[in-house]
């Protein structure tokens, strides 16, 4: 009985024995586990840490290179200033510098002007060896800045002014710029933001002599001449600069020239010409006889559509006996342009009279639009019945003359003139500044003619960022 009361002890101790050491067992499997597991952890946190820290190495490089593209000249004239900018690339390297045993490397290079990609590798060496390393590539450009100093109206001459008489004209999101007089008589002249859009950008009425006012008012962010300075007047009373009127290239022998962009259009069959609605020509280069032919083709009442990108017309023109012409791109005259300067047109024994109206529509992205003219233009009285709608630069190397009696007048882009006058009995005449549009008008396209150093914003915008391992 004792016997096998011993047995079944000891036979519950080697049971007890087993199941403790399975137990162990167990336990020690886990706590490797656990311990690999914490190891691997550490690790991971480690080599996060350190790739963590490689990124903002790396970001730091990119944010030096564009401090340096806005601070440094010599990073600036290489960047933005033709002819070099266009392949333009320089690079730099630091080490141990925010973090011990780490370098970067950075290489900035453009694809075109003021417009490159920035590579900033990053790398920190590790006790055992390794290297960890990121990299950042990031797309960085300047925007073109306003070719007229952002003025929706412009006067170039030096001697000449702006007179504004019995009209209401707003200027929405640009400066009315004067390099002589301005001078108002009953009329009202309102710069400020466009209410259709989210931007807020309030012009000012900057004008280098006297402004005159006879009953009027003048409002802006800044009313700033000789005799009168009111609000925002940082360019000084009188303002210290005012944009110089660009210039625009109507017919030289540079290929870009307006002249030589419709025979190209000629040359590659893309002219046509329709006369109330059914294609009468196929040119875009027109003597004054030619034009005239065109206008009175389309009869009283008609309509001639230019659907040619650029139409260059070799002499003035004038548009009377209740015309229309629908510009879907850019008129070009070497002389005078006239709106209903005349009310009645005889030719060939009759006689067409009434009011006349010219549309400007923007043909698209990177082409011009407007009316260009070596002389001057002028929307005459007779075109003031009707409303005119233009998108697009309107230019004179001349005067511009606009009445508009008792119809809207509405231009998108911008008016550039020697001198200018205003009449309207008070009807609305809005201007909206584009200065896209204004400077696709001067150059003939997106891009500057080769060698123009241009106006570029001094602010780096960033277009693109992606990380690379």
């Amino acid at each position: 009985m004792i016997s096998e009361l011993f047995k079944k002890t000891y036979q519950e101790r080697g049971i007890i024995i087993i199941i403790a050491s399975l137990t162990l067992t167990l336990l020690l499997i886990l706590g490797s586990y656990f311990l690999s597991f914490v190891v691997a952890e550490s690790k991971i946190s480690d080599s996060q840490v350190v790739a963590t820290q490689a990124y903002y190495l790396a970001e730091a490089g990119v944010h030096e290179a564009i401090w340096k593209l806005k601070n440094d000249v010599v990073w600036q004239n290489g960047f933005q200033d033709s002819p070099g900018c266009y392949t333009w690339s320089a690079n730099f390297s630091r080490s141990n510098v925010l973090i011990p045993n780490s370098s970067y490397q950075v290489q900035v290079q453009n694809s075109a002007c003021a417009r490159g990609q920035i590579t900033s590798l990053a790398k920190i060496n590790l006790a055992d060896g390794r290297i960890v390393q990121r990299e950042l590539r990031v797309k960085v450009f300047k925007s073109i800045g306003s070719l007229t100093k952002d003025s929706a109206v412009l006067s170039g001459g030096t001697s000449e002014n702006i007179s504004v008489n019995f009209s209401d004209i707003d200027i929405y999101d640009g400066n009315l710029s004067c390099n002589n007089n301005l001078n108002a008589l009953l009329s009202t002249i309102n710069v400020h933001d466009n209410p259709l859009t989210t931007d807020i950008l309030e012009g000012k009425v900057l004008v280098v002599n006297n402004i005159q006012e006879v009953v009027s008012s003048i409002s802006g962010t800044g009313v700033c001449s000789k005799n009168i300075c009111d609000g925002d007047c940082s360019e000084g009373c009188p303002p210290l600069e005012v944009a110089d009127m660009p210039s625009v290239d109507f017919d030289s022998a540079n290929p870009k020239s307006y002249y030589n962009k419709a025979q190209v259009l000629k040359s590659n069959n893309q002219c046509s010409v329709l006369c109330n609605g059914v294609q009468c020509d196929n040119n875009c280069i027109f003597t004054q006889s030619e034009f005239d032919d065109l206008l009175w083709q389309i009869g009283q009442g008609g309509t001639l559509t230019l659907n040619n990108g650029v139409t260059y017309v070799t002499g003035p023109i004038d548009l009377k006996g209740e015309r229309k012409i629908i510009v879907n791109g850019i008129l070009t005259a070497d002389g005078t342009i006239n709106i209903g300067e005349s009310n009645c047109w005889t030719r060939q024994g009759d006689k067409d009279c009434g009011y006349d109206q010219i549309t400007v529509n923007d043909p698209g992205e990177n082409e011009p639009s407007g009316i260009l003219s070596k002389g001057k233009i002028n929307f005459g009285s007779y075109s003031a019945w009707q409303d005119i709608n233009i998108t697009g630069l309107v230019y004179s190397c001349d005067e511009m003359k606009l009445v508009s009696i008792p119809r809207i007048f509405q231009i998108t882009g911008g008016l550039l003139a020697r001198k200018m006058s205003f009449t309207s009995v008070w009807a609305n005449v809005n201007i909206y500044l584009d200065n896209t549009i204004i400077a696709e008008g001067i150059w003939g396209e997106a891009e500057p003619p080769s060698g123009t150093d241009l106006p570029y914003s001094p602010i780096i915008t960033i277009e693109h960022w992606e990380e690379a391992y």
